[in-house]
Formats: structure tokens, sequence, C-alpha cells
């Protein structure tokens, strides 16, 4: 699981690594406001199904975060 990512269908969009990975933080957060990536699609050391769980509740907690922010700036 995991080495071999399937993010073909993102070249040109989103940040890819030499390996193919989406690139993003810890937080889950790519360079573009409001796009998250989670789980074994990402960047990072280790890849199984808890992380990549672990990841998907990151990131919807900070998506989650972001559009209260849109919504309470009028956007």
């Amino acid at each position: 699981v995991g080495t071999v990512p399937g993010n073909a269908l993102f070249e040109g969009q989103l940040e890819l690594d030499a390996a193919g990975y989406l690139v993003a933080g810890e937080d889950c957060l790519t360079k573009i406001p409001g796009v998250y990536v989670a789980g074994d699609t990402r960047t990072k050391q280790l890849r199984q199904l808890v992380t990549a769980n672990a990841d998907g509740a990151v990131a919807a907690v900070a998506a989650s975060t972001y559009l209260a922010t849109l919504e309470a700036s009028g956007s």
C-alpha cells in the first residue's frame, strides 16, 4: 500500500515530489489555500492505513476551519 502513488491526475495542478507523491505539510495543506491531501498519496515517511486515517481527520478539521474563516470574512 502506498508504494506507487496514483497521482497522475494531479500533475500540473498540485506539486508532486520526484516519486509522484503530493507535497503537503504535516497539516495536510498544499501550497494552494483550501486544498488538502491526505493518506498515502502525500509525501511522508510512514505509509499505512492508520496514518492515512489520521491524515483524513487532520485534513477534515483543517478544511472545516478554513471554510469557517471564509464564512466569517464573507468570501
